[in-house]
């Protein structure tokens, strides 16, 4: 397993990262915590969950599961917080009140004395940014989280906050939580450019692409039962939002490179992504042992330069004004 910093923490996290929102929806108990072993075993060591999956029950199996593991310091253990966690109006969001109240109960479910990453879901526009971010400062004073990081906050909205903590002489951003794959690559814009100026971790959410990346769809025909599409998990992966020309090529192009190397469609996608200028880890789920073995053997292999060359081509987005103006006119001077 690779190794690399996040950010300027100081914190090394292993290329690949394991969300643990299957636990607690289709995965519970021993086979929960089989597949969390299988992971530590395979020097994995970076843990993801949110307050808001399955209702906290993401946070108490995975709780229960470090609960008689103590012996394991090298583990990092984030968590976030945004969506709603119950009833009630004060139950979701960026407020004061919010936050305060789901950190408790993060610590309590996860049976841990510190949040190690604790990070923001989601913008807010409904609270003041500064507020989000005296709050997170508290939390650090207080001893109840050890770092804190974003998620899916636009460039314009990470930039400010970063010149916020930075004349406030506040504690930094230790990371932003991005969803980045051959599907969407708009990050290469600018918020991958800004983590690497401002020294901010990257972690890479969804880098399969809510499954189209594995080869589990194929063009014209049905999607599976029991899977995104199938089950209507999320209308970002619904085929009227993937299933494009577009996509199919990329698939075409994946499958013929994992055929070449006898791997599969998975683990060339994950490859293409880790080694990502700025990303420092990306962020794999599994519902079962199988999944989790064929993901993680991502990281015995390093793609090729025509590989990766193919990849770019076929996914590429091109750049809206003024990234391409400016790099029309200054990339020579580089």
């Amino acid at each position: 397993m690779d190794y690399n910093y996040l950010g300027q923490t100081g914190l090394r996290l292993s290329s690949i990262s394991m969300g643990t929102q299957t636990l607690g929806w289709n995965i519970f108990g021993k086979e929960a915590h089989t597949l969390l072993d299988m992971y530590v075993d395979a020097g994995g060591n970076y843990l993801d969950v949110a307050d808001s999956y399955n209702e906290g029950r993401s946070e108490e199996i995975l709780g229960a599961w470090l609960k008689d593991r103590k012996d394991l310091p090298d583990i990092v253990i984030g968590t976030k917080t945004f969506f709603p966690t119950g009833e009630g109006q004060n139950r979701r969001g960026l407020s004061r009140k919010h936050i305060y109240h789901s950190v408790e109960e993060s610590l309590r479910r996860l049976n841990i004395e510190a949040i190690d990453l604790y990070q923001l879901h989601c913008f807010d526009e409904a609270t003041s940014l500064e507020d989000v971010l005296s709050t997170m400062e508290d939390l650090i004073c207080a001893g109840k989280i050890r770092y804190f990081g974003l998620s899916n906050f636009t460039p314009s909205a990470m930039m400010k906050a970063v010149l916020t903590q930075r004349n406030a002489g506040r504690h930094s951003i230790a990371s932003l939580q991005l969803e980045y794959s051959l599907l969407v690559r708009s990050p290469e814009w600018e918020l991958l450019p800004v983590c690497i100026q401002e020294g901010i971790g990257a972690i890479a959410w969804s880098p399969l692409g809510g499954g189209w990346l594995t080869g589990k769809y194929k063009q014209n025909q049905a999607a599976p039962e029991n899977s995104r599409v199938g089950r209507k998990d999320r209308w970002d992966d619904q085929e009227e939002q993937r299933g494009g020309d577009k996509t199919w090529r990329i698939i075409k192009v994946l499958e013929s490179i994992a055929g070449n190397r006898n791997v599969p469609v998975s683990q060339v996608s994950l490859n293409w992504l880790r080694k990502k200028p700025g990303v420092t880890t990306v962020l794999m789920g599994a519902r079962d042992p199988s999944q989790l073995e064929a993901n993680l053997g991502s990281r015995d292999w390093d793609m090729n330069e025509e590989e990766e060359q193919l990849l770019d081509s076929v996914s590429e987005i091109g750049t809206p004004s003024p990234y391409n103006f400016i790099s029309r006119y200054t990339r020579h001077l580089a």
